[in-house]
């Protein structure tokens, strides 16, 4: 896959969280329980201003720089670096969408919108999802799991 590929997939990602995030905080307020509700699956729109799982809260310009920072290694990583492993690329590409979509969060109002949970487990969002995914694929790959699976 060319590097435009990766482009496109991580800007996807990017769009599917800015959406799903516009959508929930133009229809619902801070702690309201949103349209449905099982005993394992909700959605509850919450603002995180901290880390991973609530950690370092009222924490959001830090992670913003750490962030920031991150976004230029993992875009240098995916874009300029000499790795060639689709699945390490295709992991750098969600993390890249995500950590971008959490950023525009921490820029522009100070903390990140979170909207889904699983039973008692922390409640995140779509970005979340891409950067546990694209950080699953990149140890995957670097463990030998690309090569097991052809590329």
């Amino acid at each position: 896959m060319s590097s435009l590929g990766y482009f496109y997939i991580a800007c996807g990602v990017l769009v599917l969280d800015r959406v799903s995030k516009a959508l929930v905080s133009l229809f619902y307020h801070r702690g309201s329980m949103i349209f449905f509700r099982t005993g394992f699956f909700s959605l509850r729109y919450v603002e995180n201003s901290g880390g991973a799982f609530g950690i370092l809260p009222r924490k959001s310009a830090l992670f913003a720089l750490v962030t920031f920072v991150s976004v230029g290694l993992i875009a240098y990583l995916l874009f300029f670096s000499n790795v060639n492993q689709f699945v390490i690329k295709l992991g750098l590409a969600l993390l890249l969408g995500g950590s971008c979509g959490n950023l525009i969060d921490r820029l522009a109002y100070g903390a990140v919108v979170d909207f889904i949970q699983f039973g008692s487990f922390p409640i995140f969002n779509l970005a979340d999802v891409a950067i546990v995914s694209g950080t699953g694929l990149i140890v995957f790959g670097l463990v030998g799991g690309s090569e097991a699976i052809g590329r």
